[in-house]
């Protein structure tokens, strides 16, 4: 089985439907629309609480949104505490346990959540009222019990243990320190020793911190009476107390002076994780705000931007690079392009992406692509405005921001007033392609060719960090390989290991059922193989077919829900390859490569390059096969699946491994196998 269900667990976790258009003919854009937002209603309490409401009598619902706007601070040896906070608040009140306030919320069919800055609820208008009692109840007097508390630091220990071995969590974790520093509110992250240390005591203090009147807003969108509202908000949070914050300071970030690589290994890492990035100044009140946001949208807002048609499209290294501008009015902003290749085209990518960077910065945009965002733009913004969250987010940065009252109303008519040479101004401010950090996570073998990288005719200065962020000695590449030791060698000791050649080519065909538990869900894999390049694989879900794969020899195909779709290509090269009882059997012992030595969950293992987008791992002590990773691109996504090998058992004097475990990004499967059978009869006809 192996190799061949991770295609129908990559295909069920990642199949959309896509619809077909005409990229040649682009849209032309219309006139900005009218957009009637109506101004809140504001007073404030005396405590402080400031009360915004907005009336829309459309549907019959209700949101509530309180947002406290508190100075960051950095938690430094208590990080993770605002956290546990989050996660224990609206799980009941002192006047409500757990399970009544969740039973209750179930049967008004409400909405409620808490985060770090605030609370958000909804529900039908007829129990506004109700909701908006039990959300002040949750809000000032909590539910903070220690048994809970321990619950929720296992949860989240165990949360980041899972993330440890996660390329893109360690590329997302070095990339924010390395851009802000370890004191910064954004550079600071969570350990599991930190979490392991942090008691009781700390809930209350951070509790006393963010949720208390002072910088507090609560505001109400949607049908609700105006003067029964404002005397449940009194009632409910008037006694609300309002304490002064005295946050300790941190460092303002800067850039480097010159543009510089980190690259932070991880011998795990199938493909490689790039970012380029800087802080900006900026603000909604910057006056070239809109230019701004106009020019990262050209460069890598889209399907239809520069680095997506370049990376993508045109050199076929990803499939999808990006860039995104923050504004922050408490700290710097960031600007980061970013995407994720084949370590074969890293230093490349790396090249191409500040290319881009450059190349926007020094040469006008065209008017078909300015035109082309603004009008995407606009689309995307009268879209949000459905969501009762979004006028919600709209009343509190106009409060927060010091921003016109109108702000919202002509940000359309701002963004089509933006030209063509303000957006290159704004490039050149804000997309510092000199001053930039390049952060670059994957396996050694990438390291020498960025080494050599050069831009501009610049040599880039490298310097090597680990996945916690901490800078280190160049990492030891030479990947020491026994005296002896080659692909085929590896192979021969694999098969050995596993009962040797001659019993294994004994085997005509096999059955093998295996069976694992997704979000709740019973899954089961039954695969019948033969050794003439023939297999029929079924996933079942809950009992049910689900999808059903079929090869046979040379053609090869999918069918779920009633959708067939032949595969073809580099897919399909590697389906017929997993279609084989023992794929080493039908190896072409002189295409493999050898790449060297690497470490796997702690265990030396051979790395073996088996085909384009196919790598074998194999334990350096008893040769048997612990890791498969298989990159495959299908309907223009593409998706890299790591497959984990283990518990090898006896089948009648064969090894075959009977834990199977799927990662797919931070996502983790894990099949049991409970039959193998060798040799029974199979019907030729399922393969058809």
């Amino acid at each position: 089985m192996k190799a061949l269900f991770i295609f129908f667990l990559v295909c069920l976790t990642s199949i959309a439907v896509h619809s077909q258009l005409d990229r040649s003919r682009q849209p032309q854009p219309g006139p900005a629309p009218f957009l009637q937002l109506d101004n809140p209603v504001e007073y404030q309490l005396d405590n402080g609480l400031t009360v915004l409401l907005v009336e829309n009598h459309k549907l019959p619902r209700v949101s509530v949104s309180l947002r406290i706007d508190y100075p960051l601070f950095a938690e430094g040896d208590y990080s993770g505490a605002l956290d546990l906070l989050t996660q224990m608040m609206g799980k009941g009140s002192q006047t409500l346990s757990k399970n009544d306030f969740e039973e209750e919320i179930d049967f008004m069919g409400a909405h409620f959540h808490f985060n770090t800055d605030g609370a958000h609820a909804s529900s039908l208008s007829r129990y506004f009222p109700r909701v908006l009692e039990m959300l002040a109840d949750a809000t000032l007097h909590p539910l903070f019990s220690e048994s809970e508390f321990q619950k929720e630091k296992e949860k989240l220990i165990a949360a980041l243990e899972t993330g440890e071995k996660d390329v893109k969590t360690a590329a997302r974790r070095v990339e924010n320190l390395l851009a802000y520093g370890p004191t910064h509110p954004y550079g600071e992250y969570l350990t599991k020793e930190k979490v392991s240390q942090l008691g009781f005591d700390m809930l209350q203090a951070r509790y006393d911190y963010v949720f208390n009147a002072n910088g507090a807003y609560l505001i109400v969108v949607g049908d609700f009476d105006p003067k029964a509202t404002k005397k449940l908000i009194k009632k409910y949070f008037d006694k609300w107390e309002a304490t002064e914050r005295n946050p300790k300071a941190f460092p303002e970030p800067v850039n480097p002076a010159t543009t510089e690589i980190a690259f932070v290994p991880m011998p795990n890492a199938v493909q490689s994780e790039i970012a380029v990035f800087n802080l900006v100044s900026l603000t909604k009140n910057s006056p070239d705000y809109y230019a701004a946001l106009l020019a990262n949208q050209i460069l890598g807002g889209g399907a239809e931007a520069r680095l997506f048609l370049n990376l993508r499209e045109d050199k076929g290294f990803t499939y999808g690079a990006y860039s995104r501008l923050s504004d922050s009015y408490k700290t710097k902003g960031l600007f980061k392009a970013s995407t994720s290749v084949r370590n074969a085209v890293t230093d490349s990518a790396v090249v191409e992406l500040l290319s881009e960077i450059d190349k926007i910065r020094m040469k006008v945009v065209s008017d078909q692509e300015l035109d082309l965002v603004k009008a995407k733009y606009a689309g995307n913004f009268v879209l949000t405005l459905e969501d009762p969250e979004t006028l919600a987010n709209f009343a509190y940065n106009i409060k927060t921001q010091n921003l016109p009252s109108d702000y919202y109303r002509t940000l359309l008519k701002q963004i089509n007033r933006v030209t063509k040479e303000e957006v290159m101004a704004a490039t050149q401010k804000y997309f510092l392609s000199d001053q930039s950090q390049i952060v670059v996570t994957g396996n050694n073998e990438v390291m020498e060719s960025l080494e050599q990288l050069q831009f501009k005719g610049k040599s880039l200065k490298i310097k090597y960090f680990d996945k916690w962020g901490t800078e280190i000695l160049r990492p030891d590449n030479s990947n020491l390989i026994p005296e002896g030791i080659t692909a085929a060698t590896v192979i021969e000791n694999y098969l050995e290991a596993l009962g040797g050649k001659s019993k294994l080519t004994e085997i005509k065909t096999l059955k093998e059922i295996a069976k694992a538990e997704m979000q709740g869900m019973a899954l089961e894999v039954a695969t019948h193989k033969t050794n003439q390049k023939q297999a029929l694989t079924e996933l079942k879900m809950m009992g049910n077919m689900m999808q059903k794969q079929v090869i046979n020899k040379e053609y090869a195909y999918m069918e779920m829900q009633g959708q067939k779709i032949d595969l073809e290509g580099v897919v399909l090269d590697q389906m017929i390859a997993g279609a084989a009882i023992i794929p080493e059997l039908n190896l072409d012992l002189t295409s493999i490569e050898l790449k060297g030595l690497t470490e796997i969950d702690g265990r030396k293992a051979y790395e073996i390059k088996v085909a384009e987008g196919l790598v074998y791992y194999y334990d350096a002590t008893d040769f048997l096969k612990i890791q498969i990773s298989q990159t495959m691109e299908l309907m223009g996504n593409s998706q890299t699946t790591t497959t984990k090998l283990g518990e090898y058992k006896e089948v009648e004097g064969l090894l075959f491994p009977h834990r199977t475990v799927l990662l797919m990004g931070p996502q983790e499967v894990a099949f049991d196998t409970t039959l193998i059978e060798l040799n029974p009869a199979i019907d030729p006809q399922i393969f058809k």
